[in-house]
């Protein structure tokens, strides 16, 4: 079973992606909310780690480092 400390860093992780998802939307975290379905929410998320990914593939092929 995740420890506390697993599932706060989780809550943070997600509430972090809800501020960040909401202004790119041009949207209040609230709103956000409220419009969108968790499992839209969990898809923006693997989209955005996914683009990260490849940024960081990128830059580690570049010798760029981490």
């Amino acid at each position: 079973m995740p420890t506390k400390a697993a599932y706060q860093t989780f809550e943070a992780t997600n509430l972090e992606f809800e501020f960040y998802l909401a202004q790119k939307l041009g949207m209040t975290v609230g709103r956000l909310r409220d419009e969108m379905s968790n499992d839209e929410f969990m898809h923006w998320g693997v989209y955005y780690a996914r683009i990260a990914q490849r940024e960081q593939l990128e830059r580690l092929k570049g010798g760029g480092g981490g």
